[in-house]
């Protein structure tokens, strides 16, 4: 067996990282905006000067909204260690305002939760063998950050942040708001699907639009070319010419099916044992990437019959596909499915993905996962024929 292969192939079967974001890309292709501000948040905390904005990402999953916040993250504790505090939750942690407010003040630190569900409704917990009662505050969330940050700056990322309790949000949008007047060293960073944008604006605190709104999308094909090959130079791996072109394409630039896409043309690359990536190869792993995909497919499809929007989706994808899967302006959907609700639930969904790039462009939907589209197409008149038949 080549050398190459003995040597490395555990490292070659790894290196891409299709899942739930778990693992941070061998290679963070595009996202420059997004890294740059919260680079330079993070600088201006350690220099004393304080953020006016919060950070807001949000996009349809698979878009890589985890990943990019992991990787910023592990770059600023390895550029400032011990000089900055970056913690990172999920509603599942913060379900409401009291335990969000326990959770800054003793996350990583020593304290002894009591049983998480007395804490939650009694807000009772041991510190160092004490027990202490807590009582109800309404600025207790600005508390616990104001004292969270006496000793050095903190960034706070609240993943899956569309599930957030409407009233933890609220109170957290206040509070941030609040220690920041008071040029307190605080960074809030919100990423969630597009529901974030329904859960931010129920919540009482309508200065959140202030902050810095990231939509995050698909891929351009340079990055998408770039999340393929940057990764394999190292290893002395190659695609061949247009190859890695061609692949982006398959994938729509969409960030997990490029890691898919990585993952299975590595299996292929092992197996042959050969260093130059080739058009057989990506015939090869087509069928993996189909299988895999299907699987995700099955899973938006039973999604959308439960909430009893298929017959709305597959309007959609019909016209989508009709037009090649390129955008189509937000009043040609309107006027295609006439109800509103049910657009904005596949917008909130990431089914639908309503994203204005520049100022001279109309205001346009474009498919969140661009394949899924053909999936829905292809499912629901399956569904039309068996129904007139049994007529």
């Amino acid at each position: 067996m080549n050398d190459i292969f003995d040597e490395r192939k555990n490292d070659l079967l790894t290196l891409f990282t299709p899942g739930d974001g778990g693992q941070i890309p061998p290679y963070l292709a595009g996202r420059k905006s997004e890294k740059k501000f919260f680079e330079l948040s993070a600088y201006m905390l350690m220099k004393k000067h304080q953020r006016t904005q919060n950070m807001i990402v949000f996009g349809p999953r698979g878009n890589g909204k985890t990943s990019l916040l992991d990787n910023l993250a592990v770059k600023a504790r390895k550029q400032y260690g011990e000089d900055i505090e970056v913690l990172w939750t999920t509603p599942s942690e913060i379900r409401t305002s009291e335990k969000l407010e326990h959770w800054i003040k003793f996350e990583g630190r020593n304290a002894t939760p009591v049983v998480q569900e007395i804490a939650g409704k009694a807000g009772a917990w041991l510190v160092k063998g004490k027990a202490n009662l807590k009582i109800e505050r309404p600025d207790g969330i600005k508390i616990a950050i104001r004292e969270r940050c006496a000793s050095k700056p903190l960034i706070l990322i609240v993943d899956e942040a569309h599930r957030l309790n409407e009233t933890t949000a609220e109170d957290l949008l206040n509070a941030s708001q609040a220690v920041r007047r008071e040029s307190i060293p605080f960074f809030l960073v919100l990423a969630g699907t597009p529901g974030l944008m329904k859960t931010l604006g129920q919540a009482e605190a309508s200065f959140w639009e202030r902050g810095k709104v990231f939509p995050l999308g698909r891929l351009s094909l340079q990055e998408s070319v770039e999340a393929l090959t940057k990764p394999i130079v190292p290893l002395s791996i190659s695609f061949a010419k247009g190859v890695a072109e061609e692949v982006a394409c398959k994938a729509h630039c969409y960030p997990f099916f490029i890691q898919l896409w990585g993952q299975c043309l590595m299996e292929e690359l092992v197996d042959s044992e050969q260093t130059v990536i080739g058009p057989e190869m990506v015939l090869g792993a087509e069928p993996k990437v189909k299988a895999r995909a299907h699987q995700m497919y099955t899973i938006r499809y039973t999604e959308l019959d439960d909430l009893g929007l298929l017959s709305v989706a597959g309007t959609i994808a019909r016209a989508f596909i009709a037009n090649d899967n390129n955008p189509i302006p937000t009043v040609a959907i309107d006027k295609l499915i006439g109800d509103k609700g049910s657009i904005k639930t596949l917008e909130n969904l990431g089914y639908i993905w309503r994203l204005l790039r520049t100022p001279e462009e109309k205001l346009s939907y474009e498919p969140g996962i661009p394949s899924l589209m053909g999936f829905i197409k292809e499912q629901t008149e399956d569904s039309h024929v068996m129904i007139d038949s049994a007529g």
